[in-house]
């Protein structure tokens, strides 16, 4: 089932990656569920509204049980990526005693989450997201009920197995026991021989070396810088003899990994099914974590065509602004009609109203809460957004080329049910034709059921038929005269702390404000260039 469209382009556009960064995840298993993460489409309307409720009890445990929630977290960090271990498991490849060694390490941890997850009433609120008991593999892994976390090939898992292990071991008793004797009487004869066997030999003391080499019990092992090194001849009988134990207990211990693997194919299923829950419910609790640190809200999905955000918060922008100690004005907007206008002077907040649009509406279509008091919206066929230079270089197009080419594969789509944002559309050619494509643009959007919004400078394109009209307020209700001083002393970054980014909804046949005049203006232009920019555009007004 196809998914809602949002290119890689808009996705970056849009500053997702800012948000799906901030997700504090704790496995690899998690990571790869954000990376599998879509937006829904239309048809999975019911899947969506199943991931909110979801998200709506994690939130609310969140809340109750936080520091139960912050060491699940802790837990889910003991899970490792095990796949090719899995795949080697299916395919009935036998495993090492390090993977081995691994599936019981994860085995111990997925039961620690269950019983976390047990705690913490977890199934009573997400009853199909859980992780299951593992007792069956950590008995299998663990046949002494250890409880620890190492692996070992253990005798009781083969009577033949313990058999040749036991004659080893006597073996290795006799051969001690041969080796104490001979050590013993070496000792008594005044031999210079140490716990282990060995004799170290002055080369200067030819009279021990000769003796040395005389004596049957003895053979020559290697040389040191001024000492020849002996130790005493072990039974050949007796070594061989291990030696052939121990190829034979290889052999068996495969035998034994290879009955251990096709016994955890049986319950693969499990570990498969458990992997992939452990990533859902961390890649849960990182977006109800988030949902709690930036105040977010679920969104309400309507049938209804249009788009309603209250007191929106574009989440890059605000962060940013925290961070500088300064707020960020809350924004409002109702898409009621097929085009909205958002008009406003250069620096005054229009971009970021645009993007904030479309990062509410994507961060719902991917199951997210969003940073907004309210937002009701439906579910598009795809999100779309023209921002910043469409320069290509490998294209041959100018950054106006570059727009219309972008633009074009919107518009080619808007018999669909799309959003489609467009940020100073046509801002790369000349005004006059500008406004033209403009305009032509938007009275061919309006005949469709999508819905756009595009940000503009140009006069006389808010009275088109079928189309909403919002401008940013900017400066409009400030004095110059009281903050020119300020900005004259403090600088221009100043400026933005007076710019009142909210947006009004205005009649369509209201102008433009002429902001530049008065940006201009405060940023120190000549008072003679001003007055008669004012005289060319028909007045000595301050708009």
């Amino acid at each position: 089932m196809k998914s809602t469209t949002l290119t890689k382009k808009n996705f970056e556009d849009l500053d997702l990656n800012f948000i799906f960064e901030r997700l504090q995840l704790s496995s690899p298993y998690g990571e790869q569920a954000k990376k599998m993460m879509r937006a829904y489409s239309r048809e999975e309307k019911q899947e969506l509204l199943s991931v909110y409720d979801k998200m709506d009890a994690t939130v609310a445990l969140f809340d109750r049980r936080r520091s139960d929630i912050i060491e699940l977290k802790s837990l889910l960090k003991e899970i490792k990526m095990l796949d090719h271990t899995f795949d080697r498991i299916a395919e009935g490849e036998t495993l090492s005693v390090t993977e081995l060694f691994e599936v019981k390490q994860m085995a111990l941890a997925m039961q620690k989450i269950s019983d976390k997850l047990t705690a913490v009433h977890w199934n009573k609120e997400i009853q199909d997201l859980w992780v299951f008991p593992t007792h069956v593999v950590i008995d299998l892994l663990d046949p002494e009920h250890s409880g620890v976390s190492n692996f070992y090939i253990y005798s009781m898992y083969s009577n033949r197995l313990k058999a040749i292990r036991d004659e080893i071991e006597h073996i290795d008793k006799t051969m001690k026991r041969v080796l104490t004797q001979i050590i013993s009487q070496l000792t008594d004869e005044g031999y210079p021989v140490s716990t282990s066997g060995d004799i170290r030999v002055p080369v200067r003391d030819q009279d021990l070396l000769a003796k040395v080499k005389r004596d049957e019990r003895l053979v020559y092992k290697s040389d040191v810088p001024m000492y020849s090194l002996f130790t005493v001849k072990r039974d050949v009988s007796l070594k061989s003899h291990k030696d052939q134990l121990l190829l034979e207990e290889e052999e068996e211990e495969f035998e034994v990994r290879s009955q251990l693997t096709e016994t955890l194919k049986k319950h693969l299923n499990l570990l498969l099914t458990n992997t992939k829950n452990i990533g859902e419910i961390d890649l849960l609790i990182a977006k109800a974590q988030l949902t709690v640190a930036f105040e977010c809200t679920r969104p309400i999905i309507s049938e209804s065509p249009e788009v309603e955000i209250v007191e929106g918060r574009h989440l890059k922008v605000a962060y940013s602004l925290q961070r500088s100690g300064k707020p960020f004005t809350p924004i409002n907007v109702s898409l009621k009609k097929s085009v909205t206008l958002i008009t406003g002077a250069n620096m005054g907040g229009k971009t970021v109203s645009l993007k904030l649009i479309g990062q509410v509406v994507a961060l719902a279509h991917y199951g997210f809460f969003v940073p907004c008091k309210v937002a009701k919206l439906p579910i598009f066929d795809f999100i779309f957004i023209s921002v910043g230079d469409f320069q290509s270089i490998d294209m041959g197009l100018s950054t106006f080329g570059g727009e219309i080419v972008e633009i074009e594969q919107a518009v080619k789509r808007a018999s669909e049910f799309g959003l489609i944002l467009i940020d100073e559309l046509a801002r790369g050619t000349n005004p006059l034709e500008g406004f033209a494509i403009s305009k032509a643009l938007i009275e061919h959007l309006t005949g469709f059921h999508s819905r756009t919004v595009i940000t503009t400078h140009f006069d006389g394109l808010t009275n088109v038929e079928g189309t909403s009209h919002y401008q940013v307020k900017g400066l409009s209700s400030i004095d110059l005269d009281l903050i020119r001083h300020k900005i004259e002393a403090e600088g221009v970054a100043l400026l933005h702390e007076y710019m009142d980014y909210s947006l009004t909804e205005v009649s369509k046949l209201k102008e433009i404000p002429k902001e530049a005049l008065r940006i201009s203006e405060l940023m120190g232009l000549d008072q003679r260039i001003v007055k008669r920019a004012k005289e060319i555009l028909g007045g000595s007004h301050d708009e």
